[in-house]
């Protein structure tokens, strides 16, 4: 065990996680031994490993603390995996006797967090905010909840007292810039030119430069802000890692897997929406749409569907289904794929009839949910195309994301996730639902009843008014939805189009828009 510990405080984490297997078979019935073999074998990344070591840590002790620390650590492990249901459920069960213990009462909060019950979370974040106040982490882990769940004043608190106590904790200060609209009053420019100013360059001033950016953007200092922005997109495209020809092979890949749409026979509860497309095209605000409604539960982003279909092609440790077990999909058993996904969704519907799954990525399953959820639809979100590119280029975005930091790459990406949206809504038919952005934010009255008729859902006129919706939001949108529906932000592109002129040229030589960089008609 000295041994174990020794090698994890220098990094050396084969070395510690043999050490402390060898403990484990030396002394299989020390319950300090498994907890040590848990946390090595989660730091090596090696989670399957952890919650055995955690399962055994529970058989060697009476204590309902000790056992409910291991179930706390468990169930993060279990929400980092995607297996959000199980992962809220043995956090819940974990809490009674966490209340004098305070680093596992976080666990348990940041666990509840990740599922979606923020409200739940922030009675155990406050805990332990007064339990270590010096601990910048935790406080922003508060701020996330709150601004999750539209407590803005509180969010905002919480940021403040993170960067009080840990100035270099970075995504304090780019919560806080992007939680509210900047005014000429109330703003974060002089401070995050600040912090910029001490930073060399890299993925980590790159999201101060996002931030900054869209501080001045608020502003309406547009010639300031688009330098900082071009800065930003470059620090992070730095360590990005895409291409086109992944995209194109992925997508080749899957129009010839799902020719046609490859429905099954059974059906289940609860009945599930999808909301695909790209992201920045308002998925956010059609989620609280449909979250209104009294029959809908929504459930965030999940990675259910994708985990589910990565489980049955014998892929589940790949971020995506690659493009040769897309080929093979003959072998998929796809009763198997709709079962484990209606588990997932089943226990985080807490008994509702519907569930939204808003993850704009399951755009590449399309075909896939349709062929393993019989009764699912999916809700395809288009936004002209100039305003979409844009509106992933100002932003942070993860490695999912890796082709939001240039102008060809932005063009590579749009071009091919048309090629697919063709193809699913020749082949999907009406479980393809189309929904203009521009339309829905215009003419909210006239197209939400058709919309929840295209879905099997009565029209309610609380859908009309989303903003009011209970719920948390976990997306970078949080703020802005909680505001009523409003066509402001479209052609937001406009304030930069001389410097946006190349990516403008790139679409309209693929003929997706025209010279005023209006979005030319998709076709029929």
């Amino acid at each position: 065990m000295e041994a174990a510990r020794a090698a994890r405080q220098r990094g050396e984490l084969a070395a510690a996680l043999e050490a402390a297997e060898a403990a484990a078979a030396l002394a299989p019935d020390r319950h300090d031994v498994w907890v040590l073999l848990a946390a090595v074998a989660s730091r090596a990344n090696r989670p399957e490993r952890a919650m055995e070591a955690q399962l055994r840590g529970l058989q060697t002790t009476d204590d309902a603390v000790q056992q409910a620390r291991l179930d706390a650590d468990r169930a993060w492990i279990l929400a980092n995996l995607g297996r959000i249901a199980e992962a809220a459920a043995l956090a819940r069960r974990a809490a009674p006797a966490l209340e004098s213990e305070p680093v596992a009462r976080g666990i348990v909060a940041a666990t509840l967090a990740t599922a979606g019950f923020s409200e739940e979370a922030v009675p155990h974040l406050q805990a332990v905010t007064a339990a270590f106040p010096t601990r910048p982490d935790l406080w922003f882990n508060l701020a996330v909840a709150c601004r999750t769940l539209g407590r803005l004043d509180e969010a905002e608190a919480a940021l403040e007292r993170a960067i009080a106590v840990g100035p270099g904790f970075l995504l304090s200060y780019e919560m806080l810039a992007g939680l509210r609209s900047a005014t000429a009053e109330k703003n974060h420019v002089d401070r995050l030119r600040s912090v910029r100013a001490r930073m060399a360059p890299g993925r980590d001033a790159a999201r101060i430069d996002y931030a900054l950016f869209k501080q001045l953007d608020d502003l309406g200092r547009t010639a300031e802000a688009w330098p900082v922005l071009q800065r930003a997109a470059a620090g992070a495209a730095r360590t990005a890692d895409w291409s086109e020809a992944r995209d194109r092979t992925f997508a080749d890949a899957t129009m010839a897997a799902f020719p046609t749409d490859r429905r099954a026979t059974p059906t289940g509860s609860p009945r599930p929406i999808f909301i695909v497309g790209l992201p920045r095209t308002g998925t956010t605000l059609l989620e609280r749409v449909f979250s209104a409604h009294s029959r809908v539960r929504a459930l965030g982003e999940l990675d259910a569907f994708g985990r589910a279909l990565k489980a049955a092609a014998g892929q589940p440790h790949l971020p995506y289904v690659d493009a040769p077990a897309i080929r093979d999909i003959d072998g998929i058993d796809w009763d198997r794929v709709g079962r484990a996904y209606r588990t997932e969704t089943g226990d985080l519907g807490q008994g509702a009839e519907v569930v939204v799954d808003k993850l704009p990525l399951n755009f590449w399953y399309a075909g896939a949910i349709a062929a393993a959820l019989p009764d699912a639809v999916m809700v395809h979100l288009r936004r002209e195309p100039m305003d979409t590119l844009f509106g992933a280029y100002k932003l942070s975005f993860g490695p999912a994301f890796d082709w939001s930091y240039r102008f060809e790459d932005l063009a590579g990406h749009y071009r091919q996730y048309r090629r697919l949206a063709d193809h699913w809504r020749r082949t999907l038919g009406d479980r393809f639902v189309d929904l203009q952005y521009e339309a829905l934010v215009r003419d909210a009255a006239g197209v939400v009843p058709t919309l929840l008729q295209q879905v099997g859902l009565p029209f309610e006129e609380a859908c009309l008014s989303p903003h009011l919706a209970e719920g948390s939001v976990q997306t970078p949108s949080a703020s802005q939805v909680r505001q009523p529906i409003t066509d402001r932000n479209v052609g937001a592109w406009r304030r930069y189009a001389a410097e946006l002129e190349p990516l403008r040229a790139l679409l309209e030589a693929d003929g997706f828009v025209d010279a005023q960089g209006d979005g030319v008609p998709w076709s029929a």
